[in-house]
């Protein structure tokens, strides 16, 4: 991808919708080039669909570490390989999604210290979905490097079948807070890769 090479940082967009309808996947790859760029890194994109994690499962903390379901392992390994993440949710009743939540509480150390910044969607910005996530965030000592973007999606941006005519223009919208986060989480990825304190 452009400038960036296997030696760059490793961004992952995780994608916190899974219903069958949803708009989230489009925004991520409407979003790729403007934050590799911004970022100086590269970015993949983890679909929670995908990922398909049932309710967690898992008999002992995840604090512990004591995996024993394949599902759980494939996960770690998923975030572990991430040198940053970033949280791409809507808002649904005023929150984010339970998938994402339950995405989150299936780890614990892989996700402490890890660099990251939350970009929220819906028809308003997602603010309170972002409020939401980024306590859940600080909790559990992520190092959240920027402030929420807000993606405000307006009522004729949506098809009839419920998709995104375009996400394009809705990123370039706006396009000066998605380059401001990512730049500021390639800062900081980098400013880890010299050893220098954020």
């Amino acid at each position: 991808m452009d400038s960036t090479t296997t030696e760059s940082p490793l961004i992952k967009i995780i994608v916190g919708s899974v219903r069958p309808v949803r708009v989230g996947d489009q925004l991520a790859a409407a979003l790729v080039p403007p934050i590799a760029g911004a970022a100086q890194a590269r970015v993949d994109i983890v679909d929670l669909a995908d990922v398909a994690l049932p309710l967690l499962d898992e008999p002992k903390m995840p604090a512990l570490g004591q995996y024993e379901k394949a599902h759980t392992l494939a996960w770690s390994e998923i975030v572990m390989d991430a040198d940053a993440v970033i949280f791409l949710t809507p808002q649904y009743n005023g929150g984010y999604p339970a998938s994402l939540k339950n995405a989150i509480d299936y780890l614990f150390h892989e996700w402490r210290d890890k660099p990251t910044f939350i970009i929220s969607y819906g028809g308003h910005g997602g603010g309170m979905s972002a409020a939401q996530l980024r306590s859940v965030l600080d909790f559990i000592r992520m190092d959240v490097v920027a402030d929420s973007v807000e993606l405000t999606l307006p009522r004729d941006s949506y098809g009839a079948d419920g998709r995104l005519i375009d996400a394009q223009p809705i990123v370039a919208a706006h396009a000066g807070a998605v380059r401001a986060a990512a730049s500021a989480l390639g800062r900081g990825l980098r400013n880890r890769k010299d050893g220098v304190a954020a």
